[in-house]
């Protein structure tokens, strides 16, 4: 039991550090996002990675690439789901990536967002999955985040055990396409008012708030944003969740696999 404690989370120094078991290699930055300064914005994963775990990966990222409605080449795929990976274990963030989509690939800002923010999260969940099984472990506990940005699907599964070889409907943790699920029109939801009428009632108000306020009429919060076009815009408490997704991106699934181990 104690040997796959350590392999999983490693051991602490004389200094009460963190350390991993082994020393595993760390990846060297994508050359096309060396510029400077770009370093010190991300974090960087340390990554087992052996040839098996790489095809392992690419094959489930290739199938989510194919599936996702890009219209991506499929000549094109393959190089593509290398640069995810790399970038991924690299340390970037989605949004980096969706800059990449955009440009190489001529995606729509929102659905290179979404493309890129999804297919991070799966190639850290099958990373995770393959650690998992190489030490033994066959079946996990579903764990959720418990708070209001978990989709039902995934509260539902929140604390069911499954089999590495038999995952639920829509995947294992990391996987689920909340944001289709949470705001299936989430690009098409009203991004606020623009004019002076309370978001809650509809309410012509004596003067439009700069800041969060509540409305005499209806005595219901209003919350004052910018949106991405520059814009100040009037929301409920309703429409917050759904502005933020529209300006910020898609919702990617944030549920962990705790790993059952047998001994």
């Amino acid at each position: 039991m104690m040997r796959l404690f350590k392999r999983l989370f490693g051991t602490k120094d004389s200094a009460g550090k963190m350390e991993q078991a082994s020393a595993p290699p760390k990846l060297s930055s994508p050359p096309e996002f060396a510029e400077a300064g770009h370093a010190t914005e991300d974090i960087s994963v340390q990554a087992e990675l052996t040839p098996e775990r790489r095809m392992a990966i690419a094959k489930q990222l290739t199938e989510y690439l194919i599936k996702s409605g890009a219209q991506i080449p499929a000549e094109k795929i393959p190089v593509l789901q290398q640069k995810i990976q790399d970038c991924t274990f690299a340390g970037y963030r989605s949004d980096r990536m969706s800059e990449m989509l955009q440009a190489d690939y001529g995606l729509s800002q929102g659905l290179a967002s979404s493309l890129s923010a999804q297919s991070a999260s799966i190639v850290l969940s099958k990373y995770r999955e393959l650690r998992y099984r190489d030490i033994g472990c066959t079946r996990y506990k579903w764990s959720t985040s418990n708070d209001q940005r978990v989709c039902a699907r995934c509260q539902a599964l929140n604390g069911k055990v499954f089999f590495w070889d038999n995952p639920p409907e829509g995947g294992h943790p990391g996987e689920c396409e909340c944001w289709r699920l949470i705001c299936p029109d989430y690009a098409n939801v009203p991004a606020g008012r623009l004019d002076s009428r309370c978001p809650n009632c509809e309410v012509e108000l004596a003067k439009r708030p700069r800041g969060k306020t509540k409305c005499k009429s209806c005595q219901k919060e209003i919350w004052v944003r910018r949106n991405s076009a520059g814009q100040q815009v009037l929301l409920s408490q309703e429409m917050l969740a759904n502005f933020d997704r529209q300006k910020c991106g898609s919702e990617t699934c944030r549920c962990v696999a705790m790993p059952i181990l047998e001994y």
